[in-house]
């Protein structure tokens, strides 16, 4: 294991030697890892294997919402206050910012490139982050390498206006997304094994609040993503609050090339897919395969009857069954289709929450509609794949999904 630890002040502190096993579980983000050389192990970067962004654009269709939004929640738990040296400076929160969109590349990012990118109509900031596929106890997950004192401004209400979650991730420490944290049993408080491509190190879970970036699960320092090895200023958050998402989608596509990958980020207020919606007969087939793993345990990041589902797995799995494509992440699927109102859901349409406390904003839960009141679900550890009443607390939406999201 090397040695991470430096004493001067301002920088991170030692890594705690004392390891902590926990049961791990399957992968949650679907990547499609892009080489870098010999890349070693777990230093792959993130780079997410969905639909094409411009297949999912229509053109004109409008910016989203501001998921940013101020909430009455309480801000997430945190770690021992008493143990922050306070040595580490974040500058306090000043505003907040909304991300449209999410672009990583295998490598570097070219400082002409990010210069394009802020020179975009429309583009209000730019953040340069790292970004990593590491191991967590054992388990791939996809991390954020940042500066507290800017990512802070994207982030989701209420983490964003807590000192002390930010003080903590400059001092060292990681913060995993909620679902990381309480699906996997990794406590607040406790240490977690991290291995990236300089060996491995043992850091203090700080707290658990979600990024408000789909399948991003863990934030470090950049202090820290170095001693991870990982690939440093490899991808870029991007917030453009008034730009048309398509005319976005191009521009950046353009600034960065084809090896960078576009994450659409915005809940839009349009649907992102156009095209008619899936024939009932297909739908009738998708409902079959999904019931088909009724009992089959939830497993988070699960996507095969074999490894378990949850909830955007099982439905992912099920659409594939029947030869229809949607994606991965929980808040893609939201965008894959048509807007239904509550009173004219139907028989498979996609039922969506936000339940996330960390990111209220956020969406986070998916399942499938069977009618007369009733839906299948992967619901959370601890409980299969099954059958029960619709659930109206929290409710996002409805999403219709459409045939352009079909395999050719």
């Amino acid at each position: 294991m090397p040695r991470a630890a430096r004493s001067q002040k301002g920088e991170i502190p030692p890594v705690r030697t004392r390891l902590r096993t926990c049961a791990g579980t399957t992968a949650a983000f679907a990547v499609a890892f892009a080489a870098f050389g010999a890349p070693p192990a777990w230093a792959d970067p993130v780079v997410e294997d969905r639909p094409p962004i411009s297949e999912q654009l229509p053109s004109g269709s409008a910016s989203g919402t501001d998921p940013r939004q101020e909430t009455d929640n309480p801000p997430p738990e945190v770690a021992d206050v008493s143990d922050l040296r306070r040595d580490a400076y974040v500058a306090p929160f000043r505003e907040a910012r909304s991300v449209e969109y999410f672009a990583v590349a295998p490598r570097t990012l070219p400082r002409e490139a990010v210069s394009a990118v802020r020179a975009i109509d429309g583009v209000e900031s730019v953040l340069t982050v790292d970004a990593a596929r590491v191991g967590i106890e054992g388990e791939p997950t996809s991390v954020l390498g940042v500066s507290p004192s800017s990512f802070r401004n994207h982030a989701p209400d209420p983490s964003a206006t807590s000192d002390e979650v930010w003080q903590g991730v400059a001092e060292g420490h990681i913060a995993l997304s909620n679902d990381v944290g309480t699906e996997r049993d990794l406590e607040i408080g406790g240490e977690v094994t991290v291995a990236g491509g300089r060996g491995e190190v043992s850091l203090e879970v700080w707290t658990h609040a979600t990024s408000g970036i789909a399948g991003i699960d863990a934030l470090v320092s950049r202090e820290r993503a170095v001693e991870l090895g990982m690939p440093r200023g490899n991808a870029l958050v991007i917030s453009a609050p008034e730009a048309d998402l398509a005319e976005l989608h191009e521009a950046l596509r353009e600034a960065l090339g084809e090896d960078a990958s576009l994450q659409l980020v915005a809940d839009a207020t349009e649907p992102l897919v156009e095209g008619d919606a899936v024939p009932s007969s297909v739908i009738e087939q998708v409902i079959d395969h999904a019931e088909s793993q009724l009992g089959v345990p939830y497993v988070w990041g699960g996507e095969t009857p074999e490894g378990g589902f949850d909830c955007s797995g099982l439905l992912q799995w099920a659409f594939a069954e029947a030869g229809v494509s949607i994606p991965r992440v929980t808040h893609d699927q939201w965008n894959a289709g048509q807007r239904v109102a509550f009173d004219d859901i139907q028989r498979g349409d996609l039922l969506f929450w936000r339940t996330d406390p960390t990111a209220p904003d956020y969406i986070s839960h998916v399942a499938i509609y069977l009618g007369d009141g009733m839906m299948l679900e992967a619901p959370r550890t601890g409980l299969d794949v099954r059958v029960t009443p619709v659930r109206t607390d929290n409710y996002a939406g409805a999403v219709r999904v459409n045939t352009s999201a079909s395999r050719p």
